[in-house]
């Protein structure tokens, strides 16, 4: 299969990836193109953007997580009907997480696709010095490194100067010079940008204009080209799956404010299988829909616990206590505990299924991917399989009394340094986020937990 892709890189984090992916989707999008975004790594927030940018939903692409075989069939899945593919990546081209191992970088997803490369370079106080950069990453590894943007250039001068270094040095294309502008950054705080569903309108005219910028000082031109001068994708593996069993479920989940961090892939499986999602927000309703099982994503419960509903939160508690199964990561395990300290210091009342506080503290930051073994049977997984998936927090549990663990980690911090994923009546609830791409037996087993449940 063809489809014409490209990638868009960096020197560094915080060159501007994100504005420059959105505002160049934006532009395709507006140009009549059907463009479909992905993000390197796990990411929950840049996806946000991305997919607001191009009208569809964006997709992540994770090395260390996914086998190859399955991020390949995840990028066909969702680009096969698209025009072009834009993929944002993480951190710098090279940066994972191990410094001598290229294994969930975004050089790794681009040679596995076979995608070209545009890198944006951060020009702030260099000219000469920014071909110095570029030849550096040109020179590691042999990418495929088809155009330059330089980004926060200070005027023509500077602008002129750095693109004359690396276009007569290197002979790299320099195809657009985007200037350093306050207006165009978005607010940041602990976990990253802040949120689409927070920022509501302003997301929309942030975005817009990153597209006039993108319109004004790149040549779009040239990115079409530079895309469709791909060739074939890799040939994936024929296999024969299995017929899958369709599920007469229904499975609420939480979105909202504080709680959004879901992977496109998960919910989609879920579909799959057959299972109706029913959205519901622990902020603004009062009611829980009536379902069959009840899964909760991560978030930000430190800083909207004040205003959670009481009322769902104590109807979230009975149905947990009377059996319902559910699923909770991060901010959702955070959101099971008896109570929260929130980001202002103030203790705030859980739904009190989970004997422990979650504590919020800016010092105390977990940040990695996260493999172990499942030690304890759950509605997730049985006892004996192995796992990948990442973590990404400010917060602890100071738990009362005894729990029982799901999990024992043999990388990442999860609850104590060595585990993770409390289960408690028919609920796990883990700091792990999970992608189930190539794992749809996870997921099965969660909703035959709820047909089982409703059986009885």
């Amino acid at each position: 299969m063809r489809i014409p892709r490209i990638v868009i890189s960096a020197s560094n984090s915080g060159c501007g990836k994100t504005m420059i992916a959105c505002g160049i989707a934006r532009a395709l999008r507006r140009e009549g193109l059907k463009v479909q975004t992905f993000k390197v790594g796990p990411d929950f927030l840049d996806p946000k953007y991305l997919t607001l940018a191009s009208g569809r939903k964006c997709v992540n692409l994770d090395s260390w997580i996914m086998n190859e075989s399955t991020l390949l069939k995840d990028f066909e899945k969702y680009s096969s009907d698209a025009d072009i593919a834009i993929i944002e990546g993480v951190r710098s081209l090279y940066d994972s997480a191990d410094p001598l191992r290229l294994k969930g970088s975004t050089f790794s997803v681009a040679k596995l696709l076979r995608a070209p490369i545009i890198l944006v370079v951060d020009i702030r106080g260099v000219n000469l010095g920014a071909a110095a950069i570029v030849k550096g990453f040109t020179s590691l590894f042999n990418p495929e490194i088809k155009g330059v943007i330089l980004n926060f250039s200070r005027g023509k001068s500077h602008e002129l100067k750095t693109k004359k270094a690396i276009e007569r040095l290197l002979d790299i294309k320099v195809i657009g010079t985007i200037p350093e502008e306050g207006s165009l950054s978005v607010k940041m705080r602990h976990l990253g940008l802040t949120t689409v569903e927070e920022m509501e309108k302003e997301a929309e005219n942030l975005i817009e204009r990153w597209r006039e910028i993108i319109e004004s000082r790149v040549n779009i031109n040239s990115i079409i080209e530079i895309a469709e001068s791909t060739g074939e994708l890799p040939q994936i593996e024929a296999r024969r799956e299995k017929e899958l069993y369709t599920y007469d479920v229904s499975i609420a989940v939480a979105y909202d404010k504080s709680f959004n961090f879901y992977y496109t892939q998960n919910l989609d499986i879920l579909r799959d299988l057959g299972a109706k999602i029913i959205f519901f927000n622990t902020i603004a309703e009062s009611q829980l829909p009536q379902v069959d099982g009840f899964l909760i994503g991560g978030g930000y419960p430190e800083l909207y616990a004040s205003m959670f509903s009481e009322s769902i939160s104590d109807n979230l508690k009975r149905k947990i206590e009377e059996g319902y199964p559910t699923y909770a990561e991060c901010g959702g395990l955070m959101y099971l505990c008896r109570s929260i300290l929130g980001r202002d210091g103030r203790k705030y009342k859980g739904v009190g299924v989970i004997p422990a506080e979650a504590i919020f503290d800016l010092n105390k930051r977990f940040l990695g991917y996260v493999r172990g073994r499942v030690i304890g049977e759950n509605v997730l997984m049985e006892k004996g399989r192995t796992f990948r998936g990442h973590e990404f927090h400010y917060s602890f549990l100071d738990i009362e009394g005894d729990v029982r663990y799901a999990y024992e980690l043999s990388r990442g911090y999860g609850i104590d340094g060595k585990h993770d994923g409390i289960v408690v009546h028919n609920t796990l609830a883990s700091y792990t986020h999970l992608l189930f791409s190539g794992n749809k037996k996870a997921l099965k087993r969660f909703l035959d937990n709820c047909i089982k449940f409703r059986s009885k």
